[in-house]
């Protein structure tokens, strides 16, 4: 049976011209009846789309009642509930994640954190309640990853974005006939990992060392006799330094804006490429090819909500080229932020992870 939808529409509307339009549309009335206020019909439910293009053409006020339903639908109510859901489904999405996307100028980098961020459970579609914080997401990246320095991450609506920093190549120093040694810290911290070559841990992790306490012992002990093998290898630990800062209130910034793919013949002036591209062997001796930048510079007008924008970065990148190779820095709190005369000043705290290992010759008595 084909389901009827009643139609309730004012009794001083223009009855004639209404049943006009309904007829030389094809759409067939029953149960047509009227009160003293109200005039009352039923259309088919197949012809309440061609039905609403009627009643908005003559601007008619009507309800809808879905007999099968028993539940009154009008026009406002329509309204209303558009309303609503323009409304409330926006907020609902915005609970969600649904873009997670990784800045960086390297492909490795970019399958390695995609992989650490499957394991932390960080994904499209994840709600944002649900999200882990900055710092435990650095620390567990940091620490398994000793090539980064600083993970950065920016979350803009459903948009969740991670951009890493790597930490300066080490250059290792091979050292020849060099005395026997133990690892001793050059400063205080908690540690946190091993990386030994050779050597007999003195202390354990997540536990709290002073400056010259041995971390590694450089002989092996076999009952009574002591075997010199010399200690060698990294010991990793956490501290925290305060940094002072000091900046004009504007700052300019070169920022790469573009790039553009060059191509050119090989001996022709040399170009910095940000990304070269490997040709095939037929071409390599007659041609070169890379990606360059073109850089924008930008001017800002510092204050306190520009932190996490710009000062933060910059202070990040000024700590890392100042301290040795392998540092990172797994968390930052702000201690104060002031602008005056133009200038914008400031301390924040850092939570430093080090190799904190330097090598002691081990006394000659001790070799014995």
């Amino acid at each position: 049976m084909q389901q009827l939808i009643q139609v309730k529409v004012p009794v001083k509307t223009n009855q004639h011209l209404l049943f006009q339009r309904l007829l030389s549309a094809n759409i067939v009335i029953y149960q047509v009846y009227s009160s003293e206020q109200y005039l009352f019909f039923s259309i088919k439910r197949k012809d309440l789309k061609l039905f609403r293009k009627i009643r908005r053409s003559l601007r008619l006020s009507v309800q809808l009642e879905d007999k099968m339903k028993e539940g009154t639908i009008s026009s406002r109510s329509f309204s209303i509930i558009g309303f609503v859901l323009f409304i409330i489904i926006p907020v609902i999405l915005a609970q969600f994640i649904w873009s997670v996307q990784i800045e960086s100028d390297s492909p490795e980098s970019n399958v390695l954190l995609s992989e650490e961020l499957k394991v932390l459970n960080i994904k499209e579609k994840i709600r944002s309640s649900s999200l882990p914080s900055e710092q435990e997401i650095r620390q567990k990246i940091l620490l398994k990853h000793k090539e980064y320095s600083w993970v950065h991450f920016t979350k803009s609506g459903s948009k969740f974005t991670v951009t890493p920093m790597l930490a300066p190549i080490q250059s290792e120093r091979e050292i020849k006939n060099a005395p026997p040694t133990h690892l001793i810290a050059k400063r205080s911290g908690v540690v946190t990992d091993f990386e030994l070559v050779k050597g007999v841990r003195a202390v354990e992790k997540n536990v709290s060392v002073n400056k010259g306490d041995i971390l590694v012992n450089g002989f092996v002990t076999q009952g009574d006799k002591r075997i010199i093998t010399s200690a060698e290898g990294k010991v990793f630990a956490n501290y925290w330094i305060e940094l002072e800062f000091e900046i004009p209130q504007k700052v300019s910034l070169m920022k790469p804006n573009d790039r553009k793919l060059v191509v050119q013949r090989k001996g022709d002036k040399k170009i910095e490429y940000w990304k070269e591209i490997s040709l095939p062997t037929l071409l390599q001796n007659y041609l070169e090819a890379g990606y360059i930048r073109n850089l924008k510079e930008e001017s800002y007008l510092l204050d306190k909500q520009s932190m996490e924008k710009l000062i933060r970065p910059l202070l990040y990148q000024k700590i890392i080229n100042e301290l040795p190779a392998g540092t990172q820095i797994l968390e930052d709190k702000i201690l104060q932020v002031t602008i005056q005369n133009d200038k914008v000043k400031g301390k924040v705290l850092f939570l430093i992870n080090e190799n904190i290992a330097i090598p002691q010759v081990i006394p000659q008595g001790d070799e014995a």
